[in-house]
């Protein structure tokens, strides 16, 4: 991806002082903060000491309109990443999230696929995140719990900005992340209680298909028998039925499978 430029919304050189700082208090302090957050995610292959010294001068923007041009620009180009992006990988995972037949070996290779793992290290290699961190705050949590009821939505929108680049994590370690967390949603996307197979004292309480993923499903139901006939008692079958799942103790047949009761 082409790094976009930003060059135009710069402050000129000429308008730093000799010590190579902005004249305003408030962007002296910026100033030093960017450098300090773009100088603990700079590596070799970024660039010598010079370059790095460089790239600041030259991307650093003064608050006021210069600023405001890169937050906007970084707020449109993201929104189009990652919309993009969340598209292509619910695409990818659509057949092992959806009802849609059985789950072969392939649907779960796709839904693994990280189209965005790279995302990242591209980000990085082309200085765009660099941009975002020498002129965007990075806040601790601390911070954010005692600072952020003060912060304005445009502060808080920096914040998000800067966290996004707060770790630089290496695409090959994005993707095992990536498959990790693909294989976690498939074994809740596989855990289903067929409702219709629970009995009580011989009775069916649920009706014929009624099938519930093991987490949001049963609490959507147990939510919605508030309202319906015989609804306790439907409550406290499912409640013995979470509290299997939560100590591990449910049969491990009875997960996902239609015929026995």
């Amino acid at each position: 991806m082409k790094a976009f430029s930003v060059l135009v919304l710069m402050i000129p050189l000429a308008a730093f002082a000799a010590s190579d700082v902005p004249a305003s208090d408030v962007d002296r302090a910026r100033l030093e903060r960017g450098k300090k957050q773009v100088a603990a995610m700079w590596r070799a292959e970024d660039g010598s000491a010079a370059e790095q010294k460089k790239f600041v001068a030259e991307e650093f923007a003064a608050t006021g309109a210069p600023l405001d041009g890169v937050f906007a620009r970084f707020e449109e180009i993201l929104e189009q990443l990652d919309g993009h992006f969340l598209e292509i990988a619910r695409a990818l995972s659509r057949r092992v999230e959806l009802d849609l037949g059985p789950v072969t070996s392939l649907d779960k290779r796709m839904a693994e696929l990280d189209p965005a793992a790279h995302l990242q290290d591209d980000l990085f290699a082309s200085k765009i995140a660099m941009v975002a961190l020498l002129n965007f705050p990075l806040t601790t949590l601390q911070e954010r719990l005692s600072d952020g009821d003060k912060w304005s939505r445009r502060q808080w929108a920096e914040v998000r900005l800067a966290q996004r680049f707060e770790r630089r994590v290496p695409a090959a370690v994005q993707a095992k992340l990536a498959a990790q967390e693909s294989a976690a949603n498939l074994y809740i996307a596989e855990y289903n209680i067929l409702m219709h197979h629970l009995l009580d004292g011989g009775a069916r309480l649920f009706p014929r298909g009624m099938r519930l993923i093991s987490h949001w499903n049963l609490r959507d139901e147990l939510k919605a028998d508030y309202a319906s006939k015989g609804g306790l008692q439907k409550q406290k079958m499912i409640a013995a039925v979470m509290q299997r799942i939560v100590d591990q103790t449910i049969p491990k047949i009875v997960i996902n499978n239609a015929t026995v009761d």
